[in-house]
Order: C-alpha cells, then structure tokens, then sequence
C-alpha cells in the first residue's frame, strides 16, 4: 500500500481512504495499546475500542501536520505520535484513580510531562468537529456496507432516500414496491440497528 498516495486523497476529501488507512495502521495500533494499557499496568485504564477511537482522530490529524521535509517517515511519525497519545491517556487514568484514592503518585520518571517534544505542534483535541464528521461519514459507510450484506442494496436505498426526507410513499413507487413493503423493510432495519452492539 502507498501510503503517501493515501494521504494525498484523504488531503483532497476521499474518505473512503481515509477507511483503508486506518485499517492499515490497526495492527500497529493494537500493538501500542497493548503495550501500554495491558503489558505494563494490572488492570485495563483504557479499552481497545477507545483507544482505537483516539487513534483514528490523531490519525487524521496527523496526516494534515505531517511534513514531507521531516526527518521521520510518516509511519514513525504516527507511531511515535499515538505512543504518546497512549502514555497521555494512561497518565490521566491514573491520576483520575489517584484523586478518586486521595493517593499521589508520580509518573514523571516513566512518562515525561514535556510532549511538546514528540508532539511537536500538534494538538490532539478529541472535540474537534472535522474529526467528527469523518468518523461519522466512515462509521455510516461501514454500517450501510453491513446492511448490504446482511438485507440487500434495496434496504440502502430506502434508508437513504427516508434519511433524505422522502416519505414512504414516494420510496415505493420509485423502487416499485408496495408502501407496507417499503415500511416493514425500514422497521426490520431500525430494529436491527437499534441492536447492532448489545
């Protein structure tokens, strides 16, 4: 894979690639969130999933600060960027225990407080909204990719003419179908939706 050619077209809007980059980097970020939250501590301070999450946005983020001119290839930069990151979310957790313990300890001979030094100026605010836009394109993506497989590409076509406001008049007769059909098809999608993860 090229990642310098998956950056460019995240760079010029393709989410799409945006998917395949993340996924290419899942087997490196699996191994830092195991590294930090479950070789090296006795219980888990961050789960895998949310650390995918933080992931996935410095990813983003990343790829929009990296420079060509650097030293580092982008891959070290990420890595070092998300180990950091890691490290950042461990030292909070602890801290949070701490003040939930009225217990101090210190991390500064593990976990330097200085990040500005491997972070260089990049500022990894999980609020920030173009993260979550891209994250909920790509999420919808994925989800409408599961729908497909598991209902058929006429399930999408009504969840996304009903989620552009189309009644389920107006779905029917442009899929030729009865208005009942089209209703049981969106509500046997909703209801496996509604219990996707549970």
């Amino acid at each position: 894979m090229n990642i310098y050619e998956s950056i460019y077209l995240i760079q010029m809007n393709d989410f799409y690639e945006m998917n395949h980059l993340i996924q290419y980097y899942r087997p490196m970020v699996t191994e830092i969130w195991a590294d930090i939250f479950v070789r090296k501590t006795n219980t888990i301070l961050c789960e895998r999933d949310e650390f995918y999450r933080h992931a996935d946005l410095l990813l983003y983020r990343c790829i929009f600060e990296y420079r060509m001119d650097r030293v580092l290839t982008f891959t070290s930069f990420y890595r070092r960027c998300t180990k950091n990151k890691g490290y950042d979310l461990l030292r909070q957790a602890i801290r949070k225990q701490c003040y939930l313990n009225q217990v101090c300890i210190s991390f500064d001979q593990k976990v330097k407080e200085d990040t500005n030094l491997y972070y260089s100026t990049i500022s990894t605010d999980d609020s920030l909204e173009v993260h979550e836009i891209v994250m909920d394109k790509l999420m919808w993506e994925h989800i409408k990719t599961r729908i497909m497989n598991l209902f058929g590409e006429e399930y999408v076509q009504i969840v996304d003419l009903r989620m552009e406001g189309y009644t389920f008049k107006y779905i029917a007769q442009k899929l030729g179908l009865s208005c009942a059909k089209v209703n049981f098809m969106f509500e046997k999608v909703k209801k496996w939706y509604t219990t996707i993860d549970s």
